[in-house]
């Protein structure tokens, strides 16, 4: 019987997994579904809310403000995990690029400019500083991915930029797509050397070529190179709307890396409530399609996501609660200031900073400060004390207090 459990299967959940697993825990991973890894873009955000570099944001953190989960953790933890991250994905031949030092520019599907401190190495040639003339391809197949629009939108920041449309190889031609369709024709070696010849014609003085983030599920790395190789060109991706092909990647070589070392992740089990006593908890009980199971717990991580992965909800009389252990919430007290009056707001929406509070040790506290459960641990977007959706840290704060609480746990009584 597993009674290591790790509650939530996005990034978060899966960094604490590994650091349990790695401590020879076999932990078991319950999830009601796939993380946040399938619908975000596969980079990893650690501090894009303004001008500063990540670096220099979490120092600043640390000393201003004490209960930010960075502060929590320390500087130091964030780069341990940041370094054990990127040793996961080059293991996993799909190296992760980037760092604290400075943020990369990349374009999305709409042709904006997005901050990111740690992306796959697909997405690199992409970053936007590096100047000369890009060509945007795509296919018409596709939706929501639209080159010529892209292109435009580059261009209007002052980026030289055109879009063109690709077209499918008659052998490889289906009655529907979506980006793991397309995925899966690019890991066919005859595709994307057809592609590859169609880039090399439409690229014209284009130094750097951008596609949909649907280069392949097994080797993304080889088809990039593969694509140069034909094309002449350096060839980047660009993340498509979910599901996200890059977020499909890092969940499967999350999968492999837990399990290699003992653990187990099982998606489908929601975990609906908890119980314990003397401070410690002792049960949880999941729900599947066909019963309620029982787990017995020793150590637990939580890392459900906050109000936009479900973690927590609300409801129309203003009650807020966390859905997994049913653990005391911190939140804004009036309804009526959940929200700022416009949608982007600079300031954000205050509901977002709701949270379970945890003491220095990651450990859920109630409203008089004591810890609830000393052998639970909370990470991720579920944490209180910040805005990761304002400040563009969500995936950093994801990776870094799940590595962080997932090493507190397995010290725990040790």
């Amino acid at each position: 019987m597993r009674t290591t459990i790790v509650i939530g299967a996005g990034l978060s959940g899966l960094m604490g997994a590994l650091a349990l697993a790695e401590a020879g825990l076999r932990p078991l991973v319950l999830a009601k579904g796939q993380g946040a890894t399938h619908w975000t873009a596969g980079t990893v955000d650690i501090w894009g809310g303004d001008e500063r570099s990540p670096r220099e944001a979490l120092q600043e953190i640390g000393a201003l403000h004490p209960h930010h989960p960075y502060a929590l953790i320390g500087a130091h933890a964030v780069e341990e995990a940041i370094v054990r991250f990127r040793a996961l994905t080059e293991a996993a031949r799909y190296p992760y690029v980037g760092g604290l030092d400075r943020n990369i520019l990349l374009p999305t599907s709409a042709g904006a400019l997005r901050p990111a401190a740690l992306l796959p190495v697909t997405m690199a040639a992409g970053d936007v500083r590096l100047g000369g003339t890009m060509l945007i391809a795509g296919f018409r197949e596709l939706r929501d991915f639209y080159p010529p629009f892209i292109a435009a939108n580059l261009a209007a920041q002052g980026m030289a930029a055109r879009g063109v449309y690709l077209t499918i190889p008659p052998a490889f031609r289906r009655r529907e797509y979506n980006p793991v369709t397309f995925a899966r024709l690019f890991d066919n070696p005859a595709f994307c050397s057809d592609i590859g010849r169609q880039l090399r014609a439409q690229r014209g003085d284009a130094t750097r070529i951008g596609l949909p983030a649907v280069l392949g599920l097994r080797d993304p790395t080889g088809v990039v190179a593969h694509l140069q190789d034909e094309s002449g060109a350096q060839i980047f991706e660009i993340p498509t709307l979910p599901p996200s092909v890059p977020g499909m990647r890092l969940f499967a070589l999350f999968q492999n890396a837990i399990e290699q070392a003992g653990g187990r992740v099982q998606i489908g089990s929601e975990v609906i409530c908890g119980d314990g006593r003397d401070r410690l908890l002792t049960t949880v009980w999941s729900e599947a399609a066909a019963r309620r199971q029982e787990h017995r717990v020793e150590r637990a991580l939580l890392a459900t996501g906050g109000v936009a992965g479900g973690g927590i909800r609300t409801d129309h009389m203003g009650m807020v609660r966390e859905t997994a252990l049913d653990l005391p919430v911190r939140a804004p007290a009036n309804r009526a200031a959940w929200f700022a009056p416009r949608f982007l707001d600079p300031q954000g929406h205050a509901i977002y900073t709701a949270g379970v509070a945890t003491d220095a040790h990651l450990r859920p506290i109630g409203t008089d400060g004591a810890v609830v459960y000393d052998n639970v641990t909370v990470a991720g977007a579920l944490l209180a004390g910040t805005d990761t959706v304002r400040e563009r840290s969500r995936s950093g704060v994801s990776l870094a207090t799940g590595w962080a609480a997932g090493r507190i746990l397995a010290e725990w009584m040790a």
